[in-house]
């Protein structure tokens, strides 16, 4: 009972020291190389080229209805015209 308390006030100081250090600094290579980081960026740039292609393919078919729609206006202009003369 007393050996199982004295190591957990041991273990406890032990994390206590290690988490008021500011954490292990050796051995810490993600953070040390930028790897999370890295990930981040491109997983981040993946979604906004996707998001942009799908921006993209909307506005063009929205562009195609809108030109559709105006050369059928084109059309009944003409169409107008030639019966008024």
């Amino acid at each position: 009972m007393i050996r199982t308390t004295i190591r957990r006030i041991s273990s406890n100081t032990q994390m206590i020291k290690r988490l008021s250090s500011g954490g292990p600094s050796e051995g810490a290579t993600v953070t040390s190389k930028g790897g999370i980081s890295d990930k981040e960026k491109a997983v981040e740039n993946q979604w906004a080229r996707l998001h942009d292609a799908e921006k993209i393919k909307a506005l063009r078919d929205a562009l195609q209805k809108q030109t559709e729609a105006t050369e059928s206006l084109k059309k009944d202009i003409e169409e107008l015209k030639k019966g008024a003369k």
